[in-house]
């Protein structure tokens, strides 16, 4: 059975922004408001807290209810009291993420993302075969479940804006195809199979464009394809290697990354106009953009003189760069829907983990996955309402 407690603690914990405190005296682990020692807990450094209970109702089914309280407001009255009625079981795990989402949110401020999922690859070496998985999962690692497992390379799983789907690209036949899954009923599309490279699909915010890269005029070039029409537009031009396009929030503008200028540094092309500007000058190679919501902030992977492979956050007024993860070889950072977080794959112990780490950079976590090499994750959108 799912304990809440535990993964409302959890949740808490890793978004970076809490810290739990454990009491290991009963007397002091009230039941009720009236119960709190404010006073010990004052004492004992905790800002607030949170009582809950689980009430079985029969056939399986339970009352959950919890209470958030103020120490420092030293009243009976809650910041927040929410009961839920009649859930199973098997809804404990998405109801104590909503739960960690209505207390992170009135709090900070900020919605929470402990409701909304991930997406990576997977790859697991057999002695015979290579298999590679795309696999679903909830935000804190937990609850994976395999979306498609083949025997040719799988890469790219990215999000459309509303959750429902995922495309991705597929070597099926030992050439690339960008597709798009229905997570619904796992049905498969097949997008676009050009001679050549079909990559990096990147969702508009609308949800009605693709970006991708297609190198079937010569060198991969970024592109625009209209899900409704599919009508196909080239937005960029060149000799040089133009790929990993990230939508702008106000979806007018993309990043991308180019060696146009020598070495890999990413750019900004503007929709209506189709004018380019360098927007990286920190560093011999920055890859990989990705954009915060508010549009303030670029995450990127960013080589440090040292050599080694990092997660950096540029702001986008200022152009300051900060290195926000330390191990030599990270790749693919993917951020949170509400900002305050970013995901990346990273090398540790001869195989390839995930990683996480707030925007400050002060707070890292791994997260739990299964064996094999893990690479490649995607954040989903919010994908409730709140």
């Amino acid at each position: 059975v799912e304990n809440i407690a535990d993964i409302v603690k959890r949740d808490l914990h890793n978004s970076g922004h809490f810290r739990s405190l454990d009491v290991a005296a009963d007397s002091k682990n009230p039941r009720a408001i009236k119960d709190i020692d404010f006073g010990f807990w004052k004492n004992y450094g905790a800002a607030h807290v949170v009582l809950g209970s689980v009430v079985p109702r029969g056939h399986g089914l339970y009352d959950v209810s919890f209470q958030l309280v103020d120490i420092y407001k030293n009243n009976t009255e809650p910041l927040l009291s929410v009961k839920f009625r009649e859930k199973h079981l098997r809804e404990f795990r998405a109801l104590a993420h909503y739960i960690s989402d209505l207390i992170f949110k009135k709090i900070t401020g900020v919605r929470g993302f402990f409701s909304t999922r991930i997406a990576y690859i997977t790859v697991d070496r057999y002695k015979h075969e290579t298999v590679h998985t795309l696999t679903i999962a909830d935000a804190d690692g937990y609850g994976d479940k395999p979306l498609l497992s083949a025997n040719y390379p799988l890469m790219s799983p990215r999000w459309s804006t509303d959750g429902k789907k995922i495309a991705f690209v597929s070597f099926l036949g030992g050439r690339s195809s960008i597709n798009v899954a229905t997570l619904e009923n796992g049905r498969i599309e097949q997008l676009t199979k050009f001679p050549g490279i079909n990559g990096a699909p990147a969702w508009s915010p609308s949800g009605q464009k693709l970006a991708l890269v297609l190198s079937k005029d010569g060198s991969p070039k970024i592109y625009l394809l209209d899900l409704v029409t599919r009508e196909l537009q080239r937005l960029t031009n060149g000799g040089a290697i133009d790929t990993e396009p990230y939508w702008h929030p106000d979806g007018k503008s993309i990043f991308f990354t180019s060696n146009r200028g020598g070495k890999p540094q990413i750019y900004q092309v503007v929709l209506q106009t189709g004018e380019i500007q360098r927007v990286t000058f920190i560093g011999n190679y920055n890859a990989t953009p990705s954009v915060t919501p508010d549009g303030k902030q670029l995450i990127m992977l960013h080589q440090s003189e040292k050599g080694a492979y990092n997660i950096a956050v540029q702001d986008l007024s200022t152009g300051k760069l900060k290195v926000i993860t330390k191990a030599n070889l990270d790749e693919s950072p993917t951020i949170a829907p509400n900002g305050m977080m970013v995901l990346y794959g990273v090398r540790e112990a001869d195989r390839n983990v995930l990683g996480a780490v707030t925007l400050a950079g002060k707070f890292r976590m791994r997260l739990p996955v299964q064996d094999g090499n893990v690479k490649e994750p995607a954040w989903s959108p919010f994908l409730i309402e709140g």
